[in-house]
């Protein structure tokens, strides 16, 4: 047996379990701070969760009585989350009158009609506010159409320039813009997205540097 072949294959063990162990430390710790879990473990649970919920499908609107215990789980799991309060401020509360209206059995089939554009929920939530919005949005939940006035405002030119005309009602300021609110299970994603990347970003950063 050659003797330098023990020596050999026990240094290249060693280091490449160093080098495993840096590896894997990359995203995860550093001055012991701990590791957030691994974004796809957090979709996962997200979407599990949501998937649970009776009723539920995806493009749904969330309110934050569902999403309070979601984010503690998440907690649980080990993503820090210094934003919670941020991120449920942003979440639509069942009180309110969004999510009053999309709560009926004619609201459930308006959401799951409009829920497919992009921003639809933005521009209801705008329209709910401007002078006689409400009455509006309901409306538009009980008319056998509705849904296409929101489509017309999120896909078609003339609903963009509809969007800025209604800019300058009272309350109406910014109308085509998103609101910055979570109002669906994917947006709440992107959020703890966020957090999750600052949160790596925190552990990465060496004192003094």
């Amino acid at each position: 047996m050659n003797r330098t072949f023990l020596p050999v294959r026990l240094f290249s063990s060693v280091l490449l379990g160093i080098v495993a162990a840096a590896a894997g430390s990359t995203e995860g710790r550093a001055e012991g701070k701990p590791i957030p879990p691994f974004f796809a473990e957090i979709r996962q649970t997200v979407l599990g969760y949501f998937k649970d919920q009776p009723n539920y499908r995806p493009g749904d609107l969330i309110t934050r009585k569902k999403v309070e215990p979601l984010l503690v789980r998440l907690q649980e799991m080990g993503l820090p989350l210094p934003e919670k309060k941020e991120i449920l401020d942003a979440v639509p509360v069942e009180g309110e009158f969004l999510a009053g209206q999309l709560s009926t059995p004619a609201g459930w089939k308006f959401m799951r009609q409009i829920s497919r554009y992009p921003d639809a929920y933005d521009r209801l939530d705008r329209l709910s506010r401007l002078p006689r919005g409400r009455q509006t949005v309901r409306d538009l939940i009980r008319g056998p159409d509705g849904y296409k006035m929101i489509e017309y405002m999120t896909t078609a030119a003339g609903g963009k320039e509809l969007g800025k005309m209604l800019s300058n009602s009272p309350n109406g300021k910014k109308f085509n813009a998103p609101t910055g609110r979570v109002y669906t299970a994917e947006i709440l994603l992107e959020r703890l997205e966020q957090s999750r990347a600052a949160s790596v970003k925190a552990a990465r950063k060496q004192p003094g540097r």
